[in-house]
C-alpha cells in the first residue's frame, strides 16, 4: 500500500459557521506530503503538492488503496475528521470509505484511506479537515485540496 503523512500547523485558528463552504478557516501550515510507502517505488511519484493542494498518482497496473495521514502535533488542537464535497453531490463515501483519528496529549492524527477505485477517471474532490480547539471545545475547519489520477505505465 502507498502511504504518506502530511503535518499540519495551526497558525490562527477561527470556529466554523455550521454550513460547508461558506464563513472563515483556520489559517494553517501544511506541509507536502512525505511518501512512507515500502519499496518498490513507481516510475511518477504517487504523492506531489505544496500541502494546499495534494496530488494522489497511481501507476494504472495498482490495484489497492492508498492511505494519507495528516499529522498535528499541538495539544491545543484535536483533529476530529475529514467533510467531502464534490460538484456531483458526493460526500466520497466510496473513495475514502475508511477514516481513522488517534489522538493524545501531545496531539493528533487523521489517516484516510483512498480506495482508488476510479475506473480509470481522474477524481477532484473538495473536502475540509475538522478541527476542534480544547481550550474552548469550539470546531474549526482547514481547507486543502486533494486530486486522485491514473497514470500510465
Amino acid at each position: 500500500m502507498y502511504t504518506a503523512t502530511v503535518l499540519l500547523q495551526i497558525k490562527k485558528f477561527t470556529h466554523m459557521s455550521g454550513v460547508y463552504g461558506k464563513g472563515r478557516y483556520i489559517k494553517a501550515v501544511i506541509n507536502p506530503p512525505t511518501d512512507t510507502s515500502p519499496p518498490p517505488y513507481p516510475k511518477v511519484p504517487v504523492f506531489s503538492g505544496d500541502g494546499q493542494s495534494i496530488t494522489i498518482s497511481i501507476p494504472s497496473t495498482y490495484w489497492g488503496g492508498v492511505s494519507l495521514t495528516f499529522q498535528l502535533p499541538d495539544p491545543a488542537y484535536v483533529l476530529l475528521g475529514v467533510a467531502f464535497k464534490s460538484d456531483g453531490g458526493s460526500v466520497a463515501q466510496a473513495e475514502f470509505p475508511a477514516l481513522s483519528t488517534s489522538r493524545d496529549a501531545n496531539g493528533s492524527q487523521l489517516t484516510m484511506l483512498d480506495a482508488c477505485d476510479d475506473d480509470g477517471e481522474e477524481v477532484f474532490l473538495d473536502y475540509l479537515i475538522l478541527v476542534q480547539q480544547v481550550s474552548t471545545g469550539n470546531i474549526g475547519a482547514i481547507d486543502p485540496d486533494i486530486d486522485t489520477e491514473i497514470i500510465p505505465e
